[in-house]
Formats: C-alpha cells, structure tokens, sequence
C-alpha cells in the first residue's frame, strides 16, 4: 500500500551511482516475502529483477504475516530486518499517513495500490458519487471503506468477514457494487476466471491509496539505496510497470488534492518516523476534549470484554483483530477522528452480526476506548449520535503501547 515520484528516485540513482559508480556489482540481495499476502509473486517478481539489475544473486525468506490467533506482532519486522533479509518487501503505508514500525525505515515507494471500487462489467461506475441512491455496497469488516458511509449516507452498508464473502455477494447480485483491498480482487480475478467478470477503479477517497515500499534496519541503508537506484531503473525502461501490473501501480507524484498528507508521507519516507514522533508530543500536549464519565467508561468495559475481548484481546492489545490502543491505533499522522473509529466500531462490531449492539453500549464501549487511550473523563456521558458526530482528534495520550 505505498507511492513514489519519478523525481525523487531519479535524485535516488544520481546518489547511488556516484557512491558505488556505474555497473559496480553489488552484495547479494537479501529480502523477505509475505506468503499470505496476494503480492507475493509480484514482490519476488520485482525483487528478482532487482538483484539481475545488480548483477548479483537473490535470496529470499518466507514469512506467514497472517500471523496466529493473537495476530502478527509488528516487532517481528524488527526480527525479521535485521536477522533474515536485508529488505521486508510490500509493506503497506497509507499515503496520507505514517505507520512503520518502530526502529526501521522505508525505501521510496516502488507502488501503488489500495481499495478499489468493484463494479459488474461493463457498467462504467468511476466513482460512489455515481452510485444509485439505496445501493448495497459490500466491504470487508474493519476496513477503512467502512468509513465513507457517512460521507455517502444515500449507500448501504452490506459488512462481510472475508474479501472472497464481498465479491460473491457481488457475483451473486445482493449488492450493486464492492469496496475491496485491489490485490486481493485481483488474486480473486486470477483464481476464477470463469466467473462474472468485475471491472475495479481506484477508489478517490481519504485513505484509500497507499505506497508499497521495502522495510529496513538503518545498518541495511546502503542495501536499501541500492534498490532504490535499480528501482528507478526498472521503471525508467518501463519494467516496473509490467511487474506491478495489474496488483498496484507505478507510485505518482501527490496530486493537488492530497496536499500536506502525501507530502508529510514522502518526509516520512525519507527521514524515518521522527516527523510522527514530533506530531504525537504536540497533539498529545493539546488538551483533550472529556467526552465521556468515568462511570460510562466502566460499563464500557464490561461490554467490550463480553462482545470485542475474543478479538481484540483482553487489554486491547490485539489478537484475531487490530489493536485498539496504543499510538499505532491512535497515529496522529493518520489524521483519524473519534466518529471515524466510531463508525468502524458501530458498523463492524461484533464480528459475527455488525451493527447488532444497542447503540448506547456502542457509546459505552467507545467511551471506554478512549479511556484506555488516555483521554480524560468528564461529566457528560458520550450518546451515540454525539460519537457520531465528533470531530476530536484521535490520538494516543498514554504513556506506554
């Protein structure tokens, strides 16, 4: 999920080729690959051209991100950069935020992927806005789609467990359309071809595109220049283009729309994550707002640990289901709001019948994650339509993960 400009990776080879001069033969290249991912062959695909544009060999180790019932935890990057493999291939940035995981950093984007608007063949539908009023749109449970449903109160939401629950809603016509992770309706396409066809267009909204880009440990900097270099090669003579093709996109410059979001991403990139660490100090000294008491917070509790503990874990921590607390929910870069999380949490909880809560327990439970977030009680009670509604900043206010 990541992007890159053709600037910056032409300012890339310059670097590296009067570091290590032209036609120099480098160390073998050394990555690692997610095997649940759908990228996974596009991302040895790129690699191995990488190590032939390098004149060199390619090792590559496996890894299952799909994790166990307590999930994937991100420290295994760490592990993985700096025991296994030089480069972690196709790790996901969104392009309007940050998110690496702690003490690595990433290369310029080499893609661009993200969620996708999923539509039958042949009806030419771009975007949401040119959806019918009343239609049944499928998205996948604790996705960012979730979130433009309110932006788009004309739609319904049809939630499913798994992309392939989505898409067969979609084949068999209980929905209009889909908002889906674009590599794995891709993956879908390649494993059914006899099935009804589906035309899929990027979706133009807050948190759909994200920059695909390769995880390193500092110590590997000199590897993860070389790559960029023969990167910037690769799609210099258009190689790129066909590897990425049709799971992502070459990475493009921010358009005029997405302003300070890219541009905060393509700092990031370049300088590590010290730009995060900086936003999180000064939204977190900011005062926060008290939207809920103490009392409510109590219940919250209760009722997150009988609907949302089996997924998310007794101290939220995370297991089958993300985390929700700590500064890797609650990233200010992200720029997410308490209604943005609330409408996830409203919609998608539980996992086995969304949306089925009474909706003060929704309040209730929300309320409680923002105290676990760090934010203070006060001595109003959060409703639901105000949860709804709020626009307070959600950021991370505790003092440890």
């Amino acid at each position: 999920m990541k992007h890159t400009h053709s600037s910056l990776l032409r300012t890339v080879v310059s670097l590296a080729l009067c570091a290590s001069g032209i036609g120099a033969a480098h160390a073998a290249v050394s990555v690692c690959v997610d095997t649940s991912s759908p990228t996974m062959a596009m991302d040895k695909a790129i690699a191995a051209a990488v190590a032939k544009q390098q004149h060199t060999t390619l090792s590559v180790h496996a890894f299952d991100g799909s994790g166990d019932d307590e999930g994937f935890d991100l420290k295994q990057f760490n592990v993985m950069a700096t025991r296994d493999c030089q480069l972690v291939m196709g790790f996901p940035v969104d392009a309007s935020a940050s998110g690496l995981p702690e003490g690595l950093k990433a290369t310029a984007a080499y893609g661009r992927t993200g969620f996708v608007l999923v539509t039958p063949k042949g009806e030419h539908t771009p975007s949401l806005s040119t959806l019918p009023a009343g239609s049944q749109v499928a998205v996948t449970y604790q996705t960012t789609p979730n979130l433009y449903f309110a932006d788009y109160p004309k739609l319904q939401a049809d939630v499913h467990l798994t992309n392939e629950d989505a898409i067969e809603a979609l084949e068999q016509h209980k929905v209009s359309a889909a908002m889906l992770w674009r590599p794995a309706v891709v993956d879908w396409l390649n494993q059914h071809r006899d099935a009804a066809p589906f035309d899929y267009a990027e979706l133009d909204e807050p948190h759909a595109r994200w920059n695909l880009v390769a995880l390193y440990d500092p110590a590997n900097a000199a590897a993860a220049q070389a790559f960029q270099a023969s990167v910037a090669t690769l799609s210099g003579d258009g190689t790129l283009g066909k590897l990425l093709d049709p799971y992502a996109v070459l990475a493009t410059p921010a358009r005029a729309g997405e302003g300070k979001a890219n541009a905060m991403t393509l700092s990031l990139l370049q300088r590590g994550t010290q730009l995060a660490s900086n936003a999180t100090t000064a939204m977190s000294a900011a005062p926060a707002a008290k939207l809920y008491t103490k009392e409510q917070a109590d219940k919250g509790r209760a009722d997150y640990q009988e609907n949302c503990a089996q997924c998310h874990g007794d101290t939220l921590a995370g297991r089958a289901g993300p985390a929700l607390k700590g500064k890797h929910f609650a990233n200010p870069a992200a720029n997410f709001h308490v209604s943005d999380i609330f409408t996830i949490v409203s919609q998608n909880m539980p996992a086995t019948q969304p949306a089925s809560l009474d909706h003060q327990v929704y309040a209730d439970i929300m309320a409680f994650l923002l105290q676990e977030n760090g934010y203070p009680a006060g001595s109003k009670a959060l409703t639901f339509d105000d949860a709804k509604a709020s626009t307070e900043p959600l950021v991370y206010r505790g003092t440890d993960n």
